[in-house]
């Protein structure tokens, strides 16, 4: 009697967890593929700013070079990544300073600018001796101590040129 009534009840129970998971809507959705969506294409309308040289933009260009240039004296030859993007960084910025200067103390940074990237080029190869790295750490010092007495936005208050500079 036990026996009829275990399959009885083993043969429900299978029948409900059956019908339960295959019903007709269910089992529809779980064996159909699914459409990707297209991600929708995005537009954006370029805008040309007419941005002029200014005091603002060399002061800004001037406040990045001076903490680029503080952070790779104190942390010359510890990483070697770190060293090269502190590097292009500074430069780059003294360049942008260079661009907003008029011809006249342009060509007076120009020369402070070429020798920074001599700098560059050394760690960019990797040469990190010690005498190196004392060297560089002085030419790094003398060329900060130049470039903030002379390029200081106060000392260079009447030298921003009025247009860009008309490139070749």
């Amino acid at each position: 009697m036990q026996r009829p009534m275990l399959k009885l009840v083993a043969v429900a129970a299978i029948a409900a967890l059956l019908f339960s998971t295959a019903g007709c809507a269910s089992l529809k959705k779980k064996l159909t593929r699914k459409k990707k969506k297209k991600p929708e294409k995005v537009y954006f309308q370029v805008k040309k700013y007419d941005v002029l040289p200014s005091m603002e933009l060399y002061e800004k260009h001037y406040t990045f070079w001076v903490n680029w240039h503080r952070k790779l004296v104190a942390e010359l030859g510890g990483n070697f990544k770190s060293d090269i993007r502190s590097t292009e960084e500074m430069r780059g910025n003294l360049e942008a300073m260079e661009s907003l200067l008029t011809d006249e103390k342009a060509a007076e940074l120009a020369g402070h600018v070429a020798e920074l990237k001599k700098i560059e080029s050394v760690i960019k190869k990797r040469n990190m001796t010690k005498a190196n790295d004392t060297r560089i750490r002085r030419i790094l010092e003398r060329e900060y101590r130049f470039i903030r007495s002379h390029f200081s936005p106060a000392n260079v208050k009447g030298a921003i040129r009025a247009e860009w500079k008309k490139s070749k």
